[in-house]
């Protein structure tokens, strides 16, 4: 009996070994890793960010610029209820609250803030990537319902 014990603890012990060998011995890698990036001109920009591009997007690129609204919000209700943007902007709504607790949602463009209480202020940045006219509104509670809404139009 101990010699059947003593065997398969030697048996372990060498199963053990074997693929401790093994396992090291195919992770090991001499390649140090690189740091260095390729330089990539505009024109490759446009063109990993969106393989399917054409040149009229990459102009039209070019021509979009960086739009910050600051919004107050407050019990039911946001300080401008319209913001107007152009196709492909950048767009910044910085948000405060005056009054109760409170966000900023915008579902087409996958955009919100952070909730926040009277006092605190909050930013999201998303690209206006798509003309049409988009409701953005209050998540908390039933503000919605209550009328806590606005209309980014993206022309």
């Amino acid at each position: 009996m101990k010699k059947a014990i003593l065997g398969i603890l030697v048996l372990v012990i060498v199963a053990v070994l074997y693929f401790t060998y093994t396992d090291t011995d195919q992770t090991t890698d001499v390649t140090p890793p690189t740091t260095e990036q390729p330089e990539v001109t505009e024109t490759e920009e446009t063109t990993q960010a969106d393989p399917g591009s054409t040149q009229q997007e990459s102009a039209d690129a070019d021509d979009a610029e960086v739009k910050e609204f600051t919004l107050d919000a407050f019990s039911f209700g946001y300080s401008q209820e319209e913001l107007v943007v152009n196709e492909g902007d950048t767009v910044t709504i910085n948000l405060t609250n005056s009054d109760g607790f409170h966000d900023w949602v915008l579902d087409e463009f996958d955009a919100e803030t952070e909730q926040i209480s009277e006092g605190e202020t909050t930013s999201v940045t998303f690209v206006a990537g798509e003309a049409g006219t988009y409701e953005y509104y209050c998540s908390v509670g039933q503000h919605r319902a209550n009328g806590m809404v606005g209309t980014l139009v993206v022309e």
